[in-house]
């Protein structure tokens, strides 16, 4: 059984061992880069963002470009931020986050990201604060530039979503990943 030894830049190895086999086999390595950090793309917004719609907006200063090195590759989106919603009746305290494309089209894992609560017995004005979280995973197909947004809405007009950048920066980011 013949082994192969790969050194690191600096210090140690990783060592391939072949098992017996018959008849002979090929161990078959990618001559490029797979599963490699590409690029990283960042954008951060400083500003609070409000909305009372119930149709999904975006979250002006929530956007990222990115204009892929290989068509092959894979990127994922993050969003992150800290919200704040409120409403005159606290039943309705509830709102949603998602990131999209540049068509509006809803990028995979962060199709509707629900935000709050909704449907409580109490009522009066309450509010509700949270951190979001969105994280997206894309297959584009291109090495045009292609941009991603945040996008938010409110469940009930009584209420009013705001994503609070002005004391916690917002940041979107979008990392290419070689396939």
């Amino acid at each position: 059984m013949g082994s192969v030894r790969l050194y690191g830049a600096t210090s140690g190895y990783l060592e391939l061992q072949a098992p017996d086999v018959s008849p002979d086999a090929a161990l078959v390595l990618p001559s490029t880069g797979f599963g490699k950090v590409l690029q990283v793309v960042r954008a951060t917004d400083g500003t609070n963002r409000t909305t009372s719609s119930s149709t999904s907006v975006d979250v002006t200063g929530m956007s990222v470009t990115i204009t892929p090195q290989k068509s092959t590759s894979t990127l994922i989106i993050m969003a992150f931020g800290s919200a704040y919603c409120t409403s005159a009746s606290t039943n309705n305290l509830a709102a949603n986050f998602r990131i999209t494309d540049s068509s509006n089209n809803p990028i995979s894992g962060c199709e509707a990201n629900d935000f709050g609560v909704q449907n409580l017995t109490r009522s009066g004005t309450g509010y509700v604060y949270q951190h979001v979280t969105c994280v997206a995973y894309a297959t584009p197909a291109t090495t045009s530039a292609v941009t991603y947004k945040l996008q938010f809405k409110v469940y009930s007009t009584s209420a009013t979503i705001s994503i609070q950048n002005g004391s916690n920066t917002g940041q979107m980011y979008a990392i290419e990943v070689a396939a």
